[in-house]
Formats: structure tokens, sequence, C-alpha cells
């Protein structure tokens, strides 16, 4: 970093800073670099906010694709919500399957960056998924978030979250289990390397909803109301398997993280029932 005499930090630093981002930029897959590809909230926080102080829209559009490619990938958990730790390939597909509390509040963070940003409700639904997930799978009765889910379950990483196809047409009939095979790029013989051998498939998208409804000849709200029925009813299957061990320590900078996610979304999204759930954690931190 280049200081003047006096000490401060050059202004210069902010468009080197982009420069570096724009030059490690995954303009196919969006991210920074090669495998394996962390989610890195911060480096989409700093683009949109470097796009809002320079009006420089390539920033913004940058930040919006990596935001938005691995919210579609297998990174992001399209049954249960929330993110995995990380992509252990370019494609945001193959996730080392671990959930860390810490990535879910500062994904937030950048999530809200980015709705405030371009007023898109997408990144808004993306919020409340990831807060329903701790609300629901990392909160205590009484009130502060648990660290961390692993990867693993039965000794397999990964089985509690995988699908083959055979599982999933005894679960949901031919005609839907085909159709979520169509829109979440599922294979009969496994879509992930290391799911081969039991044909497993890693629920993900690469087209979004509405250019799909297009394809398929029917309204986008049609489809998502088709895709949500499905979701819920494979959460209700899934919730009946072997569960990976949560984490259940309770760090007070891993709570402070998730409590500024929850409080400033319910300001952001004007949900009275996040700010309840941030306090909540306030006073248990307070409290012990």
């Amino acid at each position: 970093i280049n200081r003047t005499s006096e000490g401060e930090i050059s202004l210069d630093v902010l468009d080197r800073t982009f420069r570096s981002f724009q030059n490690r930029y995954d303009d196919k897959y969006g991210g920074f670099g090669k495998a394996p590809k962390f989610p890195k909230a911060h480096d989409h926080s700093y683009l949109i906010k470097y796009w809002k102080r320079t009006g420089n829209i390539n920033s913004l559009s940058i930040a919006e694709h990596g935001l938005r490619a691995m919210r579609n990938g297998g990174m992001y958990d399209q049954i249960g919500f929330g993110f995995h730790r990380y992509s252990t390939d370019a494609r945001w597909l193959v996730p080392h399957f671990e959930k860390m509390l810490y990535d879910q509040a500062i994904l937030v963070q950048a999530y809200l960056d980015a709705y405030e940003a371009t007023g898109k409700q997408y990144y808004a639904n993306i919020v409340n998924e990831i807060l329903e997930y701790v609300i629901r799978d990392m909160t205590s009765k009484d009130g502060a978030y648990y660290s961390a889910e692993d990867a693993d379950s039965e000794g397999e990483e990964g089985k509690f979250y995988v699908w083959n196809m055979k599982e999933l047409e005894e679960i949901l009939g031919k005609e839907s289990a085909e159709l979520y095979k169509r829109v979440y790029n599922l294979q009969d013989d496994g879509n992930w390397r290391e799911g081969k051998k039991h044909k497993t498939n890693i629920p993900h998208l690469t087209k979004d909803l509405q250019l799909l409804s297009k394809e398929f000849n029917i309204t986008e709200k049609k489809l998502i109301n088709s895709l949500e029925n499905i979701r819920e009813e494979l959460f209700k299957v899934r919730e009946d398997r072997i569960h990976p061990q949560k984490d259940d320590k309770i760090l007070t900078d891993w709570n402070g993280l998730m409590i500024s996610a929850f409080a400033r979304a319910s300001v952001v999204l004007a949900n009275d029932k996040y700010l309840e759930v941030a306090t909540n954690s306030v006073n248990f931190i307070i409290k012990h």
C-alpha cells in the first residue's frame, strides 16, 4: 500500500484493488481465480461499494455475477438453504459440505448490499432464505447461534445433501422428478465425480428460472410454485435422514457477526422478526 509521508493511505489503493479483482475475475463462472473457490462475501461487498463511489458499472456487474453464481451452484443448499464452506471446483458445483455460521452472516451482508444497490427482490429473497436456515438449524433455544454443521453424515461427506434419480422418482413421481432433473441439472448416473459410485446428484442451476420458464413454455410464477412444492417435499424427506453433526459451540465473535446481519436485515427488509432474533442473541451474550 502506498502511504504519504504523514502515513495516510493513498486513495489510489481503491482503484488498484478494483483492478486486482478485475484481473482475477472468472468471467465464465463468476468469482475470482480458479478452484477451490471460497464465497468471500467481503470481496463482493467491496465491489458494490466501489461502484457506488465511482459509478463503475463493471464493478457492480462482476459482483452480481459472483453472487448469482454462488446462489445457483451446489455451493448453496438448494433444498434447505444456507451456504456450504467453499467450492472444490471453479463452477461452484461440488462444495466442501460443511456449513459455517460466519459465512451465513457475512453473505447476508453482501446480498443486502446487492439488494440496496439494485432494488432486485432476488437478493432480498436470498437473504430471507439464509436467515430462515439460521433460525431453523443454527439457533439455540436460548437465542444464541451455533458455530457450524459438519460435512459428513454416516461416515460419508455430503451424503445428507445428495440425491439419485430413482429416489426422486419414488418421492415425487416421474413427472415432477423429470422437471426437477431438468431444472437442477441432474443425471441418471450422477452429476459429480465422487457421486458416480451411487449415482448421486448435487442440485444446482445453470440458468435463471426466467429463462427456463420460456424454454418450458410455462409462466415463471407457475414454474416457481412447482419447484417450491418439490423443494418442500424433498426437505421433509431429507429431515428423516441422519443429519450431519452440529458444532454447538457458541462463539461471541461469530454471534456478533450474525447479530449484525439480522439487525441490518430487520431494517433493510422491514422485518421485526429479525430484530427479535438479533435481540435474543444479544441478551444471551450479555447474560452469559
